[in-house]
């Protein structure tokens, strides 16, 4: 039985870092873009802060448009000596030069809620699900 835990550990560990690696090569391409002018596309750098207790470090993330009201957003984040990647669709409306938005993923069975604000500079958003609540806060890469 100790074997099949390890094995199935073992595979997790794999699938996770594959996810940090092909998040770094699409880090690297889209770095390699012209800064958008205006709108959230483009590359972001920050940290995100659990609110409920210490728990929080580095956030990247890679926003793409996907439609007149939506954009795939990629994250990358570092807590601890762990990192993990996931994507998520942000559907929202446009308030003058912002873009305001929700997002919901089920990441390991829990729901995850997202809600922020967007520009061409900035980037915050708040985070809820059942066990956990927190905010990122991110700007564009120098």
């Amino acid at each position: 039985m100790k074997s099949i835990a390890r094995c199935v550990a073992a595979f997790l560990l794999m699938l996770a870092l594959a996810g940090c690696k092909s998040f770094d090569k699409e880090w690297a391409r889209a770095r390699a873009l012209p800064p958008a002018a205006s709108g959230m596309a483009g590359t972001w750098a920050g940290t995100w802060q659990n609110t409920n207790n210490t728990h929080g470090g580095a956030l990247r993330a890679i926003v793409t448009p996907s439609g007149a009201d939506s954009y795939l957003a990629r994250f990358h984040a570092t807590w601890g000596n762990h990192k993990g990647s996931f994507t998520t669709r942000l559907k929202g409306t446009h308030e003058g030069d912002a873009f305001v938005f929700e997002g919901r993923k089920r990441i390991l069975g829990f729901l995850i809620v997202t809600r922020g604000r967007g520009d061409a500079k900035d980037l915050s958003s708040t985070y809820e699900s059942r066990f956990d609540s927190g905010t990122f806060t991110l700007r564009r890469p120098e």
